[in-house]
């Protein structure tokens, strides 16, 4: 059985760590910008990024490297979409990846976990964007007309497939939730704001209702960033969010959040704290409530709290 790769502290880079790999490291270092916004944001992180990047940095478009065939936001690709746009992106299975983003810790784990979905032998993130450029370090803001103008030449790239077993689909969710005490056995926790998980607040896509899964537990992701600089709090602050919410580590966790993207900053935080077994690797609901609250009976949609 393929050992179950994971997020730990040492995959977690401060902008000085970033610098020293790019400095020593034996095979090329490639940051991928994966700025993401939501819809009711106002921003667009691939036209930002032809304003402003780091050196040497390409762009990789969660909007657009997705399974084209579903109705829900950037699901994952197939192993052959896949393929492809890291070919298009010039990239090899022999360099090494630092993923970033430019809020500082919101859609840089979303690539970070495909990455590891995909199996990339060497990936990072820059913990943070924000802090690279407090710090003062190189930032590059000659004007792009394209994305395309960061790439140098295309590649072949071909992952060795999908770890299937990580990704949760509306089937093996409805699965767990449709019998109570089945559902007691895992840990399903939400990365959406408190008020969304209630139900009190709407979300951000027009007609898709708020609430929760039954038994979820809500852990807005915001909970696991430090105010203001958005790192990572550390692996003990961690440890004591996580277990004050009710995680048990000694059940599977499945984590979910609005279309899949903030899943993925506790998926990392998870592998930060060290609370993880390594039997018992964090699982994401790809389609994440959008899918559900589209999908799902009433009944399963859950206002206020448990």
């Amino acid at each position: 059985m393929r050992p179950p790769s994971r997020v730990s502290i040492s995959s977690i880079l401060t902008p000085a760590a970033f610098k020293s790999l790019s400095a020593t490291s034996k095979t090329p270092v490639i940051p991928l910008d994966a700025t993401w916004y939501l819809p009711n944001a106002g921003r667009n992180g691939k036209e930002e990024f032809l304003l402003e990047r780091i050196p040497g940095a390409r762009f990789f478009d969660i909007d657009e490297v997705k399974d084209a065939s579903s109705p829900y936001p950037h699901m994952l690709p197939s192993t052959e979409v896949f393929n492809k746009a890291m070919s298009d992106l010039g990239i090899t299975r022999e360099d090494t990846l630092v993923v970033y983003d430019k809020q500082g810790n919101f859609s840089a784990p979303r690539l970070l976990w495909t990455l590891k979905i995909f199996q990339h032998p060497s990936i990072f993130i820059l913990d943070n964007y924000l802090l690279y450029k407090k710090e003062g370090y190189d930032i590059d803001t000659k004007r792009m007309s394209a994305v395309e103008e960061a790439i140098p030449e295309q590649s072949t790239y071909e992952s060795p497939g999908e770890i299937e077993d990580r990704v949760v689909t509306y089937s093996d969710l409805r699965q767990v939730i449709v019998e109570p005490l089945f559902r007691k056995k895992f840990n399903i926790i939400d990365a959406r704001p408190y008020a969304r998980w209630t139900g009190d607040a709407p979300e951000p896509r027009p007609g898709l209702p708020s609430g929760h899964l039954p038994d979820s537990i809500s852990i807005p992701f915001s909970e696991v960033l430090e105010e203001g600089s958005k790192e990572f709090k550390d692996p003990a602050k961690l440890q004591e969010l996580f277990l004050a919410k009710g995680v048990d580590p000694d059940k599977p966790i499945i984590a979910m959040c609005g279309t899949g993207v903030t899943a993925c900053v506790l998926e990392t935080a998870l592998g930060k704290s060290g609370l993880l077994r390594e039997d018992k690797p964090v699982m994401v609901y790809d389609g994440s409530w959008t899918e559900w609250a589209q999908r799902s009976d009433d009944k399963f949609i859950v206002k206020g709290k448990n």
